[in-house]
């Protein structure tokens, strides 16, 4: 319950901020990976686009090859990483809120996978391989895809829609806690 409070919190406080909505997904046979930005573009000008395209909380982990931002959609918010092979861009990843309890995958997890799928659904059409939304359970822990729920094989990329449980060391108790999330990767071809 929690979780949605803070998540309406965050929406209602972009929505009075003037922030709208993130870039819809590129329509296939376009040379965009996502948004305006192309496969093999360089990191300076990965950077420059996500600002001429007003996305916010732009940043860089240098030293794992990622720009990363803000992506909203629908009032949700996800989290944009451009992966650098050699400087160049090679595929982004759309990775929803992260929590810990299972009533954020009820409350938040599923919501975010849904409207994604949605909006995939509306973009890409209903050809595809799908399945239904996993229980936890059905989630194999630290598996880097997690469960594969839907992939369209497009044309000029793949788009792999998934549900992912990881678990990550909490920096005040030093205990391992289990994490949940949807992923979207897109992979140019």
């Amino acid at each position: 319950m929690m979780a949605i409070r803070l998540q309406v919190a965050f929406f209602l406080i972009l929505s009075y901020s003037g922030y709208g909505e993130s870039p819809k997904l590129s329509p296939v046979g376009s040379e965009f990976v996502y948004a305006n930005l192309k496969l093999g573009d360089s990191r300076e000008v990965v950077l420059q686009k996500l600002r001429q395209a007003e996305f916010i909380q732009i940043y860089e982990e240098r030293d794992k090859g990622l720009v990363k931002c803000t992506v909203r959609w629908n009032g949700f918010r996800y989290e944009l990483s451009c992966k650098l092979t050699n400087g160049k861009l090679d595929l982004c990843l759309i990775e929803g809120q992260k929590g810990w309890h299972s009533t954020f995958f009820e409350d938040v997890v599923y919501p975010q996978w849904k409207n994604l799928r949605e909006r995939l659904v509306k973009r890409f059409g209903e050809n595809r391989k799908n399945s239904k939304f996993p229980t936890y359970a059905q989630i194999p822990l630290n598996d880097l895809s997690g469960v594969v729920t839907d992939s369209w094989d497009l044309q000029d990329r793949l788009m792999i829609l998934t549900v992912r449980s990881f678990e990550t060391k909490d920096c005040c108790t030093d205990q391992m806690i289990e994490y949940s999330c949807c992923t979207l990767l897109i992979q140019p071809k």
